[in-house]
């Protein structure tokens, strides 16, 4: 197995290449490609920065004497050359555990539990956005508005790969039919629109 970590601005992006030449590139904790090639291929991601949408190619390459290198293309420009990748496996990640804990308790709708171990995942790595959607989940099912929006802002904000699932996860029903949505989801998920949370002292 092979395994690279990469800084690009304010993104750690990683290659992990494994003996059957399964290619998988994490974005901030987050599998945005996943290829399979012996001799090198190119993966297309992108990313947020502010407000302004940033494009990545990954490309993996074999040189002449078969040493396994990367370039990085950002906006079409590259920004780091001929990384070389070496033997290694990829490092466990501490909010893995707390993630699935999560979302056991999820599973099991003890929403409170579920809560708490994904916020412990947050604090460990605050750019992985699934945490915050997963917190949004807890959030809609417990019928609080205002913070499961605002955990989709985050997770949305933090590149989340398929937004496609803030419309039909069925976790996401609840914020879904709110009058607000609409609005909010024209925004791009990225302007929170003014909500009123019902009594909440009993969820």
């Amino acid at each position: 197995m092979q395994y690279k970590n990469i800084i690009q601005d304010d993104n750690v992006i990683e290659f992990h290449n494994s003996w059957a030449g399964v290619e998988t590139v994490y974005l901030n904790g987050q599998v945005v490609s996943k290829k399979s090639s012996f001799w090198g291929t190119s993966h297309y991601f992108e990313s947020k920065s502010g407000e302004e949408q940033v494009r990545y190619i990954l490309t993996s390459k074999v040189d002449s004497g078969m040493q396994v290198k990367l370039d990085l293309i950002k906006n079409g420009a590259l920004v780091q050359g001929d990384i070389p990748v070496e033997y290694g496996s990829m490092p466990n990640k501490p909010e893995e555990e707390y993630k699935e804990k999560g979302k056991n308790s999820l599973k099991l709708y003890d929403l409170d539990e579920a809560l708490q171990e994904f916020q412990q995942a947050e604090k460990i790595n605050p750019r992985d956005p699934e945490v915050y959607f997963l917190m949004a989940c807890v959030y809609s099912i417990k019928e609080d508005v205002a913070n499961g929006f605002s955990c989709l802002k985050n997770s949305v904000e933090n590149s989340l790969v398929n937004t496609e699932e803030i419309l039909t996860h069925d976790m996401l029903a609840y914020l879904r039919i709110q009058p607000e949505f609409e609005a909010f989801r024209e925004s791009g998920f990225k302007k929170i629109p003014p909500v009123d949370n019902k009594d909440l002292s009993n969820k």
